[in-house]
Parts: C-alpha cells; structure tokens; sequence
C-alpha cells in the first residue's frame, strides 16, 4: 500500500471557524523519499494564531484548501533510506508552522521534525514547539539580564506569559505582570503568584500607578515583552529604563503597536520582533537542542 486516507480539519475559504472549518480526507503518500518521514499525529493545540489564520489576519499565502493547526506532537511510523536522526516509535514535534497538523498523517521532511523525550505527557508535548521556546528566547537573546533583573509583559496569563513567569523564576529575574481586568481577578493574581510572579497588576492598576511603582523599584527594567499590542504595548514600553528593550511577539489585542516618541528619542529604547519558527528554522540544529 502507497496510499492511505488520513481525516483532517481544513478550510478552503476565510472566515469564523465554526463557519469555514470541515471534516474531511487526503491521501497520504507512503512511498517516501529518502529525506522523508511518516508521521503519525497524535494531539494538536488550538492557539490563538490558529484562529487568526483561519479568519485570515496571519501572514500565510493563501493556498486552499488549507489543513488547520500550527503545533503538534506525533509518532514516527516510517522512515526513508538516508533518514538518520529518527526511527519508527520516535516522538517528534514539527520545526514548521505550515505542515499538517491537524490530520491523522503527515509526510515531512526530516530536517523539519525535532525528536524529544518520550517521557513527556501528551499535552506539555504537544505544547511544546511556540509557547516555551518564545518565552525562552526572549528572555536569553535580546538583553544580557542578571539575577535581579526586571522584566516587565502583559498578555501575563497566556501560554507565553505563564513560560515567562516559570522561567523568570528559575533563572532568578523579577517578573512584572500586566492581565486584563475579569471577574475574580484575585482568584488570577493568586495563580500567578504561585507560578513566580513577582507583582501582578490589571492594565488599568498599572496605568493609575505605574509612576510610583516604578520609583520604587532599585533597578531599572530592562525588557518588555509584548503580546497584545495598543495602549498596552505603550504602557510596558513607557516602563523601560534607558536603553531597555521592547519585543514583540504577538498582537492578541489586533490594535498596532503603540511606543512613545519619548521612549524612542530620550530613553533610546529598541524595539524588535520574534516568530519562534523562524528563529528555530535559522538556528542551528545543536542550539534547538539545546
């Protein structure tokens, strides 16, 4: 058999999900390439950006139909005959935003597929590839912090922010926490706190506020990082001492980006982006690795 039919979640036009996404079937090519790895799928998470794909707001080309998802981890069924880092039974998560995976099968190639620890549950696996590495590089690329550091975000309780908290935690930084307002917003705050947070405030504390919390901190902050987007984006950049860095990865809050004329001019802060796909395609093997 060179075929087999593998059910997946596509759409072949923009839109609302529960509008435009249907069930269907592809045929999966088995006869593999050298390079080529086939793929059992086993779980796959719905992010934001997924959404923000199917509705048509991310930068993809459109080229319908369109097989849903972005992250995912899976089980090597096969491997072609000049594959050598992998093998039947391996679990693997996908380097590539644009591949399958929201189907059953996939055939990828190997250099896009990254081996990890079979140990790992099925959701913190299938969490792995966008969230922790975000978060990660974020923290250890862009600005050379010390224990003791300040970092500042919003979007604090998403799967990037509560990365950040656990990994500010471990490698000894003060984390300052920007969530929208909600119902039981202590109930939040609370969890946050457990996971590392240092402080916790609601945008709207924040704004009211930020003046006196900032004088009272002993060192400037030194990075931003960016989520949302707006009126939050330009309070986190306002809280920046001289020569802080700002990175964005996201814009949850769909409003452009907002930094004061000030910040730029006076405080000489940097702004920059991060696509965590693009910086795990453009690094080397070794350092994803790591």
């Amino acid at each position: 058999m060179t075929k087999i039919w593998s059910r997946c979640i596509q759409y072949s036009k923009y839109g609302p999900p529960k509008e435009v996404l249907t069930l269907g079937k592809i045929q999966v090519d088995t006869n593999l390439s050298s390079n080529q790895v086939l793929v059992k799928w086993l779980a796959s998470p719905i992010n934001p950006l997924d959404i923000n794909k199917i509705e048509g707001h991310y930068p993809v080309p459109p080229d319908f139909p369109i097989i849903g998802g972005s992250e995912v981890i899976g089980e090597v069924e096969r491997v072609g005959s000049d594959v050598k880092s992998l093998k039947p039974g391996d679990a693997v998560v996908s380097l590539g935003m644009t591949q399958t995976c929201w189907s059953e099968y996939a055939v990828i190639d190997e250099t896009l597929l990254l081996k990890i620890d079979k140990r790992i549950d099925l959701v913190s696996a299938a969490t792995l590839l966008i969230n922790p590495p975000t978060a990660y590089v974020m923290l250890k690329e862009y600005v050379d912090l010390n224990p003791g550091d300040f970092i500042i975000q919003n979007a604090s309780n998403s799967g990037v922010g509560r990365s950040v908290i656990q990994l500010a935690k471990a490698f000894g930084l003060k984390s300052i926490n920007l969530v929208r307002n909600r119902p039981n917003i202590q109930d939040l705050k609370n969890e946050l706190h457990q996971l590392g947070a240092d402080y916790v405030f609601t945008e709207e504390e924040f704004r009211a506020n930020s003046r006196t919390f900032l004088k009272s901190l002993d060192t400037p902050i030194r990075l931003a990082l960016n989520g949302v987007g707006g009126k939050s984006c330009l309070a986190i950049s306002n809280a920046l001492g001289s020569g802080g860095t700002l990175v964005t990865y996201g814009g949850m809050g769909k409003q452009p980006h907002e930094i004061s004329t000030s910040g730029f001019v006076f405080k000489n802060i940097k702004a920059e982006g991060i696509a965590i796909t693009l910086w795990l395609n453009q690094e080397s093997q070794e350092n994803v690795q790591k």
